[in-house]
């Protein structure tokens, strides 16, 4: 990738999206009656948060671009968890729901309090629901581990101290409402920018031919 295209990607992606967060309603623990008000900004931000899911993987990727240790394979191998879990839970918990809850909208006053009760059950399945359901937990612990791997694997490879933790504290995405969500992704940013500071310096040192003598 073309470095200048790079850093857009690398900054760009996560600030967008923390953008979007910001518009995250807070729901609650009556799911339907939580929502139905905001039905229109919670489909807004579940289906670009379901786009930007892939993309917000890749920037960690590129970030442990050329570091080759056990940690920063462990982070590659724990954002798949990530990919694979967190997308599952994205549809079903946040476009699933803000779809049900946007038809339960149209339903007569006497049906609503049924299909509401549905969509509470629904919320809760121990497979894909919250708040502890199996997708989750994958989703939810990939992002973190992939994280603090990455952390240990840059600050190995030379990484300063300031940018290995930022990643670290970029690992709090996988609470994505505000405000940690979108905190987390600014300092995800932020570490991007030192990150990729810290490769211009490496690959200027490496391009300056070496003064000392050659000995036979």
């Amino acid at each position: 990738m073309i470095p200048l295209l790079r850093q857009i990607f690398l900054v760009v992606t996560p600030l967008s999206l923390a953008v979007v967060l910001w518009w995250h309603p807070p729901g609650g623990e009556e799911i339907y009656a939580d929502v139905r008000e905001d039905v229109g900004a919670w489909m807004f931000v579940h289906t670009v948060f379901l786009f930007f899911t892939p993309l917000i993987a890749g920037c960690v990727y590129l970030l442990l671009d050329g570091v080759k240790s056990h940690a920063a394979t462990v982070s590659r191998v724990s954002l798949v968890f990530f990919l694979v879990f967190y997308t599952a839970y994205e549809v079903t918990i946040g476009v699933g729901t803000g779809i049900l809850v946007d038809y339960t909208n149209g339903l007569p006053a006497a049906e609503q309090a049924v299909v509401a009760d549905a969509i509470q059950d629904y919320n809760k399945s121990y497979l894909l629901g919250d708040p502890a359901s199996v997708s989750l937990l994958l989703g939810f612990f990939g992002w973190v581990v992939a994280l603090l791997a990455a952390a240990v694997a840059l600050r190995r490879a030379g990484a300063g101290w300031p940018a290995t933790i930022l990643v670290d504290f970029s690992a709090m995405f996988a609470v994505h409402p505000p405000p940690v969500g979108p905190a987390a992704l600014v300092c995800l940013a932020a570490a991007a920018v030192l990150i990729e500071r810290w490769r211009a310096r490496e690959r200027r040192a490496a391009a300056i031919p070496s003064s000392a003598p050659v000995t036979a």
